[in-house]
């Protein structure tokens, strides 16, 4: 990750909360201070893999989607989140409470069980039982808007993978330089965030201490904020600096 910071033009990542419900890889959990210390400092987009619907076979998959077990996740979801570190130290000092972006893997208008479950979770993030507010990464089509239209206040970070679906030559303008597709193209204008590329083979990374590492299997993404994590946050591209 220092590599990718030092040598490309990226400056944000996910960063899985686990374990969820249907995310049991922890690797991301201790390395909040670690991401944030590799100058100038990663953005971050924390995620929490909630409750899917049953045409999401992965293994490891759960599938109860009501409104109580929405709620109780989003407790799990912010619990995760203060363990991560997002209330404490350093990010105690961001301005604005920090997101949590649910991820919803089912594309097109949501059916009742699972509008339930993502709308009790909303409700309850941006409760006073926690210290967050709701993001959600979801499908660009017809999803976004209908829970953009019940969450006002939600951040979507919305995926559409149609527009360089043949074309994952264009992923790097230079070397380490990758595009940055306007945002308008995701197919959801009002999108914070939009993963445009998923499974990118894969990429050759300049190592800091010398050297390269050849990095599989890729999802590229682009925001208009530099940190969705705390999407008021501004960076000064020109001085590569954080303003706060």
């Amino acid at each position: 990750m220092n590599g990718l910071m030092q040598n490309t033009n990226l400056l944000w990542t996910g960063f899985y909360l686990a374990p969820a419900p249907s995310q049991g890889n922890r690797s991301w959990m201790t390395h909040l201070a670690d991401l944030r210390a590799m100058a100038p400092g990663w953005g971050i987009a924390p995620i929490f893999v909630g409750q899917q619907h049953p045409s999401i076979t992965t293994a490891g998959v759960s599938h109860v989607r009501t409104a109580e077990q929405g709620r109780r996740d989003a407790l799990l979801a912010a619990q995760l989140a203060d363990q991560a570190g997002f209330t404490s130290g350093a990010e105690a000092d961001l301005s604005g409470a920090p997101r949590i972006y649910l991820d919803i893997e089912i594309g097109g208008t949501l059916p009742p069980e699972d509008l339930a479950y993502v709308n009790a979770w909303c409700a309850t993030i941006r409760s006073d039982q926690t210290s967050y507010l709701p993001g959600v990464y979801c499908s660009f089509k017809d999803t976004a808007a209908q829970l953009q239209r019940d969450n006002p206040d939600l951040v979507c970070w919305v995926f559409n993978i149609n527009q360089f679906l043949h074309h994952h030559d264009q992923a790097l303008t230079d070397p380490g330089v990758f595009r940055k597709p306007d945002i308008g193209q995701s197919g959801f204008p009002a999108a914070t965030a939009w993963q445009w590329i998923q499974g990118l083979a894969s990429i050759s990374v300049q190592l800091p201490g010398g050297g390269t590492q050849s990095l599989p299997s890729w999802d590229l993404d682009v925001s208009v904020v530099p940190d969705p994590s705390h999407p008021d946050r501004k960076f000064d591209a020109d001085a590569g600096t954080w303003l706060d």
